[in-house]
């Protein structure tokens, strides 16, 4: 196969995707049951990271560095199926209790250290921004059972060690409320959003095997100074402005403050807002009558155009702006509703001129609602992007093809994400085994590929569980200033289609998802997409229609000439040839590779000049395990790449590693080394891709 075919996005699913072990059927029944800024150093970035992004919507819009990317290590199910969970030893007495047999599935770890579960292992500088977790423990024994440390730069003895029960109760400093709650205040999930800052190295291991998991993280620039995790770090500022959800964080005050008043029959639109030049709208506050305590209206369209873009950048219903699709909305930092008020904070950045219009699809009029909006006649920031969000609607059958709430092309990162879901008709949601549970339509895992790769560098474990709840948010609706379920409708609602309908949000800060050729941000419908489903989302991110990476080399593995042209040189190389396929929508899709595992590998790869940094690609086999390797640059180490996930069904993965611009700008080639000599398992290399980072055009 071809090796742009290993980027390309196809769909489907198949033998692999619908492996279901018996213990799915058994968990189904159970759940049916049931002062921030200085303690870290900044980059040379005007984006913050860590503590000081969990609340940051003054500097949301700038793009991320470049080296900036995301990543997620969860629990899926690495043979394609719906067993996205783990299960160790301990779990044997939850198992004997339904009559089941003991199970070990380690699909919530990465390996074994002795007697303990690591369940996120990565080398720095970079930043966990969110825990999330949930088990048969905590939905049977009231709480997650076992401890929980932290193991950081390779000192001798974790950094932090509490019990899982402790950390997300959200009284054990610096795990405070509402940075981490449990499945009482998140609807059946376990949560933390308190960044925890690596400058070397992360290990965290739990002395139970955790049944669900997911760990959000993002790799930083090489060159940012990293204050690693401190656990007497002082977050009162930032629990104080969470808890005041509702007012705007930015706290700046405006050049301009309007109010109108809106008229609208049906068919009709109406420009609401408009400016020319330079200018950033701050806030933008909807209003009921008299201010009483009233939903938004369905079939209102609020479309927002900057810089006389052909087509609007903002171009969402009005009430899933809000959070608000079901009536009930989100109370979030950033966006929501409180009471008759509806709030939304991003800024909203322009450079020539500004069009706010709302269109009225409805069958009413739509009369006495108000629209405040504040504003300043300049920038916000150094150089922002644009606001976006892209709203998709669709009613799905069981067609082997992912929901897609976004692809695009460009540079740009996402910061947030509503959701609406329902199944599409009565009886046809069941979940195997469990009489009248019509909740199969939230099963499917959120699958995120990020520049190109087909492999998706986020790989989650459900509806619920990407909005941090569990066991289809099985404490009922709740609202936190982080992520959210305002409203659960069992039977069927006037403002969307379907039944057993759930509403979510979740803000992507201190995790915001970075891009910098395109995005592909899709959810299953279904544990295999093999559900009927009602959908409609909205997906919040700042972009630009450029990308700001090219590829600028590669080298294809087996064959002759492009090895000699890069003077590839492999130390103890053994050749492989590896059919297999990836995780996430192709997991039914094998293809056929060559490759090697070797101890060193060295080669020369072109760049351009003008680069702002280099990401080197890799086209690896995770089937063995954990791999790393030091990286050199023209004789001077860089840092180590390394790869913790491991999947012996699913083999083929996608690796970045991003070389900083104080090694690349200026360099038309770059001679590398890769020594993995010291490696957990064999070194594979299947393929490399190289990446020139660009300045942002203007």
């Amino acid at each position: 196969m071809e090796r742009a075919q290993f980027l390309s996005r196809r769909g489907g699913s198949g033998p692999l995707a619908n492996r279901m072990p018996a213990v799915v059927v058994l968990l189904a029944a159970l759940a049916s049951a049931c002062s921030d800024a200085p303690n870290e150093a900044r980059s040379t970035s005007p984006v913050p990271f860590g503590l000081a992004a969990v609340t940051d919507l003054t500097t949301i819009a700038e793009l991320r560095p470049p080296g900036a990317d995301a990543g997620q290590i969860s629990s899926y199910d690495r043979t394609g199926g719906n067993a996205d969970l783990g299960l160790g030893p301990e779990s044997s007495t939850l198992l004997a209790a339904f009559g089941e047999p003991p199970v070990v599935l380690d699909n919530s770890f990465l390996y074994r250290d002795g007697e303990r579960y690591v369940i996120f292992d990565e080398t720095g500088p970079g930043v966990v921004a969110r825990i999330w977790m949930t088990g048969l423990d905590g939905l049977f024994l009231g709480a997650l059972q076992g401890d929980i440390a932290f193991e950081v730069d390779d000192e001798p003895s974790p950094r932090f060690v509490a019990l899982r029960s402790d950390l997300f109760a959200g009284a054990t400093p610096p795990f405070l409320a509402p940075l981490a709650g449990d499945s009482s205040v998140s609807s059946g999930g376990y949560y933390s959003v308190l960044p925890v800052t690596f400058a070397k190295h992360l290990r965290i291991t739990t002395e139970f095997a955790p049944h669900w998991l997911q760990i959000t993280w993002t790799h930083l620039p090489l060159d940012t100074a990293v204050k690693s995790f401190d656990p007497a770090l002082d977050v009162r500022t930032t629990v104080a402005t969470l808890a005041a959800s509702g007012a705007d964080p930015k706290g700046i005050a405006p050049d301009q403050d309007e109010t109108s008043t809106i008229t609208l029959d049906p068919g009709a639109s109406t420009a609401l807002w408009e400016r020319d030049g330079p200018g950033t709208v701050l806030s933008l506050e909807l209003a009921a009558p008299d201010g009483q305590d009233l939903d938004i209206p369905t079939g209102l369209v609020l479309e927002a155009r900057w810089d006389g873009a052909s087509e609007p950048q903002v171009a969402a219903p009005l009430d899933d702006l809000f959070g608000a699709s079901l009536g009930p909305g989100a109370k979030s930092l950033a966006f929501g509703r409180d009471g008759g008020r509806y709030y939304l904070y991003f800024p909203m950045p322009f450079r020539r001129s500004a069009r706010i219009a709302l269109r009225n699809d409805g069958s009413a009029p739509f009369g006495g609602w108000s629209l405040r909006v504040k504003s300043l006649t300049r920038l916000l920031g150094d150089d922002p992007a644009y606001f976006h969000a892209t709203a998709r609607s669709a009613h799905l059958e069981p067609d082997g093809r992912d929901y897609v709430l976004l692809e695009r092309t460009g540079s740009g990162h996402v910061v947030g994400v509503v959701m609406t879901a329902g199944c599409a008709a009565p009886g046809r949601c069941m979940l195997p085994s469990v009489a009248n549970l019509d909740g199969a339509h939230l099963e499917g895992d959120e699958r995120i590929s990020i520049d190109g790769s087909r492999w998706p560098q986020i790989h989650g474990t459900g509806f619920e569980d990407f909005f941090n709840g569990g066991f289809y948010f099985v404490h009922g609706p709740f609202t936190l200033p982080t992520h959210g379920n305002p409203a659960q409708v069992a039977t069927t609602s006037p403002r969307r289609p379907g039944l057993n309908l759930r509403s979510a949000y979740r803000l992507f800060l201190a995790d915001a998802i970075p891009f910098r050729s395109g995005i592909r941000l899709a959810i299953e419908h279904g544990p295999a997409d093999d559900v009927p489903a009602e959908m409609s989302s909205v997906v919040f991110h700042y972009a630009i229609a450029e990308a700001t990476i090219v590829e600028s080399d590669a080298i294809l593995i087996g064959a002759a000439d492009s090895e000699q042209e890069h003077a590839l040189v492999a130390e103890e190389r053994v050749d492989q040839t590896l059919t297999s396929a990836t995780r996430g929508d192709d997991s039914d899709a094998p293809f056929t590779l060559d490759g090697f595992t070797a101890s060193v590998t060295r080669f020369r790869v072109a760049t351009l000049a003008g680069n702002e940094g280099v990401r080197l690609r890799r086209f690896a086999d995770i089937g063995a395990g954990r791999q790393t390797a030091v990286v050199r640059v023209d004789g001077n180490e860089v840092g180590v790449w390394s790869s913790a996930d491991v999947n012996p069904i699913l083999r083929w993965a996608v690796f970045d590693f991003e070389l900083p611009a104080s090694v690349t700008k200026g360099h038309t080639s770059l001679e590398v080394e890769l020594d993995a000599r010291s490696s957990p398992t064999p070194w594979t290399a299947y393929g490399f891709q190289v990446w020139s980072q660009l300045p942002r055009p203007h």
